[in-house]
């Protein structure tokens, strides 16, 4: 009876511990990688070029993503005339 009362609780956590484990080995299996351009674009997103937005407001575009040049960057957070 002593053996049951240690065997079954620790049964119970080392499965529980295994199911987690398989979980999260799972979810790493079923995202696209960092890389991949899968986690970027999918079936809702659209390409910047070539879409022609109304005039009616409903839908504004949004300025294309591009890099701030370096000293822009340094003038802003170094430059203490502000």
């Amino acid at each position: 009876m002593k053996y049951w009362a240690l065997a079954v609780p620790t049964y119970v956590m080392v499965t529980i511990v295994l199911m987690l484990a398989f979980y999260i080995g799972l979810n790493f299996m079923s995202t696209p990688s960092p890389a991949s351009i899968n986690t970027v674009y999918d079936e809702f997103s659209r390409g910047p070029l070539g879409v022609e937005f109304s005039d009616d407001g409903d839908e504004t575009p949004i300025d294309p993503i591009s890099d701030i040049g370096i000293d822009r960057i340094n003038d802003v957070m170094f430059n203490n005339s502000a």
